[in-house]
């Protein structure tokens, strides 16, 4: 890759964060993930391909500006899905007990 496709593909991966929080906002978990996974798959790539240093100053300082800006909206997805994580596990938790119960209750029949 090139300097100018790594900066497209490090903004790139910078719009799919954005829509991981939009997701998170509206609750649509499903596209959530997809974004996440599109952009899991875009930073691999790229973390294949950008492994030097950049020796320009004006494209590490972009380069770092971007990395945090990706941060602070992970950390932003991190708090919007904790309650909605929390809900998954008593979710979760519900239907366990309930099999436990039912299975219980109906193996001596």
């Amino acid at each position: 890759m090139t300097p100018a496709e790594i900066d497209r593909a490090y903004t790139e991966a910078l719009e799919l964060t954005q829509r991981m929080v939009e997701a998170a906002r509206a609750g649509d978990w499903d596209a959530l993930v997809a974004a996440e996974r599109e952009r899991d798959t875009l930073v691999e790539s790229i973390r294949l391909v950008d492994t030097e240093p950049p020796r320009d100053a004006r494209w590490r300082d972009r380069k770092r500006d971007l990395l945090a800006r990706m941060l602070a909206l992970d950390e932003e997805v991190r708090t919007l899905t904790e309650d909605w994580m929390h809900e998954l596990r008593e979710i979760l938790s519900d239907v366990t007990t309930a099999r436990k119960v039912n299975k219980t209750y109906t193996s001596g029949s």
